[in-house]
């Protein structure tokens, strides 16, 4: 299963002038921003960033090993959304758009970045690249490690409800019972991604339910 990898920039002036900050922050607006080839406006186009070589055929092995190179992904960033005047958060499948990330904090050496990513199997595939004083950094935490948690909750905050810190292993575990009493009261539960979970006797009963007859 290809897994989706939230991603989210925070962009951190050094000034403390606002002006000049929200000028620099704009400045990088429009650097992440344009109209992809059907003319509809992204607020995180990576062919832009980093355009495609015109001479890599598509479908190629050639094309797909830049785009890994060059974009961590094969495929464009979608769900883009700014979520504070300096913050976007998008969208790619398999992995981090971490070269996007570096090609965006070279071309602004005097602002502060953080990007940080996550794997939507919760505590997996998370990590983080951030710049100080004029360096890139970056930190890949470990599997179902609390940082990996935190990062997890961080991006996508409604998957906080689900888990419970085990105090004896000092880990976040999948907690059901919530699970558990609305499938016992109701016969069902609905994930937040959607997918109804029901009880052998509710599935029957809507399985007659739902019958033309």
């Amino acid at each position: 299963m290809i897994r989706i990898i939230r991603n989210k920039l925070t962009i951190t002036p050094k000034t403390t002038n606002s002006d000049e900050a929200k000028k620099q922050i704009d400045e990088v607006f429009r650097y992440c921003r344009g109209e992809d080839e059907k003319g509809q406006m992204k607020e995180m186009l990576f062919q832009k960033i980093s355009p495609i070589p015109t001479n890599l055929k598509s479908d190629s092995k050639e094309l797909d090993d830049w785009l890994l190179n060059n974009w961590g992904t094969r495929e464009k960033a979608y769900n883009a959304c700014w979520i504070s005047d300096n913050e976007i958060i998008f969208d790619t499948f398999g992995e981090p758009a971490i070269p996007i990330a570096y090609k965006i904090m070279r071309q602004f050496p005097d602002i502060d970045f953080k990007f940080e990513y996550a794997s939507n199997k919760t505590g997996t595939k998370t990590g983080t690249v951030y710049t100080s004083k004029g360096h890139i950094f970056f930190s890949k935490e470990k599997d179902y490690s609390k940082r990996a948690y935190y990062l997890a909750f961080e991006l996508r905050p409604h998957l906080e409800a689900l888990y419970t810190l085990n105090m004896e292993t000092d880990t976040y575990e999948y907690d059901v019972s919530d699970i558990k009493a609305e499938l016992a009261t109701k016969g069902f539960y609905k994930e937040p991604d959607g997918t109804m979970l029901m009880t052998p006797s509710y599935a029957f009963k809507k399985a007659e339910d739902d019958l033309p007859f």
